[in-house]
C-alpha cells in the first residue's frame, strides 16, 4: 500500500508524540559533547520528519544524515569485527536499533510499566512497545507480584572502614535524627532482628554525638542498604493504624533491649543493663574497665541534669544514685579481679 506524504506523517504521529526531552546517562551525554567538539562546524540543519522541524543530526555525510543501511551493513559489522564479537546473538542480527530495544526491555524487567516506557521512548501508546520492543520475560510477572506483596522496607547504613581494617564488627545502621537534628546510628550487626527498630531504647550499641557525626560525614565509611521485614510498629505506621501502633509500642516497653555481643560494639555505656555492667566487671580487661568508667561518668552527668530540675528530686534522683553506687562497686571489684589475673588475661567473656 502506498501513502502520500500527509498520510505517512499521520501514521508516524500515531506512533510518536513529537519533540520531547528524555533522560540519558552521564557517560552518554559526555560522549555526545565530546563528538560535538570534534565534528565539522556549521553543518546545515536537516529536516526531521518525525518532529517536523530542522535539527542538527550528530552523524552526517555530505549534508545528509547517515543512513540506516550504512549503520547496519557497514558500520556495525566493522565495529563488531574490531571488538571481536559476533554480528549475531541469540536474538538475531545486531542492528542500530538494538540498543533502544535492549534498554526498554531491561527497564521493563526492572518493573517499569508499559505506560511509563511509552513516555520514555516517545510513543503515543503502548502498542508498538508490545509488538517490537519489550520482550516478555517468563519471570517478570512473578517479580512484579512479589514486590507488590512484599512487606519490607529499605534501611541504610555504613561500613566503618577503620573498624573493618582492625578486623572488628564494622556495620553501623542509620536510625534517624534526634530532636536537635543530630544523626544517630546503631552498632547492632543484626539490627534487622531488633524489635525496637523505629523506637530505639538507646541500648549499649546506640551511637550518637561526635562518633555519629563522623559516620554521617562519610569520610571513613562505605554506604550500604539492605531490605528487611517491617516490624509490627512499622507496619502500623505505614497503614496509618495509630491505635495498633500505640498497642505495639506499649508491648515493646516490656521487651528488654538487645545485649551487646562484643565489647567493641559498646558505644553507649550509659545504656547498658545491670547484667551487662556486671559482665564487664567480670571480664576485668583494660577495655572493660574503661567502659565501666565511661558509664560512671555518663550517669554522674545525668544525675546533675536531673538535680537541676525541681521535678527531679525524688524517685529519679534516688534511682540514679543507686545505679552510680552499683557501677562504683563494680569498678572496684573489676580492678581487684584484674590484679589477680595473669598478664593479658581475662576472667570472663561477654556472650
Amino acid at each position: 500500500m502506498f501513502y502520500s506524504s500527509t498520510q505517512v506523517y499521520h501514521k508516524q504521529s500515531l506512533l510518536t508524540r513529537g519533540p520531547f526531552w528524555v533522560w540519558i546517562p552521564d557517560y552518554v551525554a559526555s560522549t555526545i559533547d565530546a563528538w560535538k567538539r570534534e565534528r565539522p562546524r556549521k553543518l546545515p540543519a536537516i529536516f526531521d520528519r518525525k518532529d517536523r522541524e530542522y535539527v542538527d543530526y550528530l552523524f552526517c555525510y555530505k549534508d545528509h544524515r547517515v543512513g540506516e543501511r550504512f549503520i547496519n551493513n557497514s558500520l556495525i559489522p566493522t565495529l563488531c569485527k574490531k571488538a571481536g564479537v559476533d554480528l549475531k546473538d541469540t536474538i538475531g542480527r545486531i542492528t542500530g536499533h538494538r540498543a533502544r530495544s535492549t534498554r526498554l526491555t531491561l527497564l521493563r524487567l526492572k518493573g517499569v510499566s508499559l505506560e511509563d516506557l511509552a513516555e520514555y521512548a516517545g510513543h503515543a501508546d503502548t502498542k508498538t512497545l508490545k509488538k517490537h520492543y519489550v520482550r516478555h520475560h517468563p519471570h517478570q510477572f512473578h517479580r512484579i507480584i512479589r514486590d507488590a506483596d512484599d512487606v519490607s522496607r529499605i534501611i541504610e547504613g555504613v561500613i566503618d572502614v577503620q573498624a573493618a581494617a582492625r578486623g572488628l564488627p564494622a556495620l553501623r545502621w542509620f536510625i534517624g535524627y534526634d530532636a536537635d537534628g543530630e544523626p544517630q546510628y546503631c552498632a547492632n550487626q543484626v539490627y534487622h532482628t531488633c524489635p525496637h527498630r523505629l523506637d530505639c531504647v538507646r541500648c549499649g550499641m546506640f551511637i550518637g554525638g561526635e562518633k555519629a557525626k563522623l559516620l554521617h560525614e562519610g569520610e571513613q565509611t562505605l554506604p550500604i542498604t539492605s531490605k528487611v521485614p517491617m516490624t509490627p510498629v512499622e507496619k502500623c505506621l505505614v497503614e496509618g493504624d495509630e491505635k495498633g501502633m500505640g498497642a505495639c509500642q506499649a508491648a515493646l516497653k516490656q521487651v528488654p533491649a538487645p545485649k551487646a555481643p562484643d565489647i567493641n560494639l559498646i558505644f553507649n555505656p550509659e545504656g547498658l543493663s545491670n547484667q551487662e555492667l556486671e559482665q564487664l566487671a567480670q571480664m576485668a580487661t583494660v577495655e572493660a574497665l574503661d567502659k565501666l568508667r565511661l558509664a560512671l561518668e555518663a550517669h554522674k552527668k545525668r544525675l546533675e541534669d536531673i538535680q537541676q530540675h525541681k521535678t527531679g528530686r525524688s524517685a529519679l534522683v534516688g534511682a540514679q544514685k543507686k545505679r552510680i553506687s552499683l557501677i562504683q562497686q563494680l569498678i572496684i571489684e573489676g580492678e581487684q579481679r584484674r590484679r589477680q589475673l595473669p598478664p593479658g588475661g581475662s576472667s570472663a567473656q561477654t556472650q
